[in-house]
C-alpha cells in the first residue's frame, strides 16, 4: 500500500472508528476492559472486511493501522474528558 492510499484510508476510517469506539464504550463501560474493547473492534473490522468485495487489503495488513487509529481516538477522548464517568 503506498503512502497516499494509506493516508486516504486513514482519513476515511477516522469517522467510522470514532463511532465504533463510542458504541463499544457504551457497551463495555469498564475502565479496565481495554483488551476486551479492542477485541470487539477487531471482530467488527474482520467481519466488515470479509463482507466487502472491493477491499483488496487483508485483515492482517489493516489491523495494525486500525489499532493505531483506535489508540488515537481513545487518547483524544480521554484527554477531552469524553470517557470520564460522572
Amino acid at each position: 500500500m503506498n503512502i497516499l492510499t494509506y493516508l486516504s484510508w486513514v482519513r476515511k476510517l477516522w469517522n467510522t472508528v470514532v463511532e465504533i469506539v463510542k458504541l463499544i464504550e457504551e457497551t463495555i463501560p469498564d475502565d479496565g476492559a481495554g483488551k476486551e474493547k479492542l477485541a470487539a473492534f477487531d471482530i467488527m473490522l474482520k467481519a466488515a472486511l470479509e463482507k466487502a468485495d472491493d477491499i483488496d487489503e487483508s485483515f492482517d495488513k489493516l489491523q495494525p493501522v486500525a489499532h493505531d487509529i483506535v489508540a488515537a481516538v481513545v487518547t483524544l477522548f480521554n484527554a477531552t474528558g469524553l470517557f470520564r464517568k460522572s
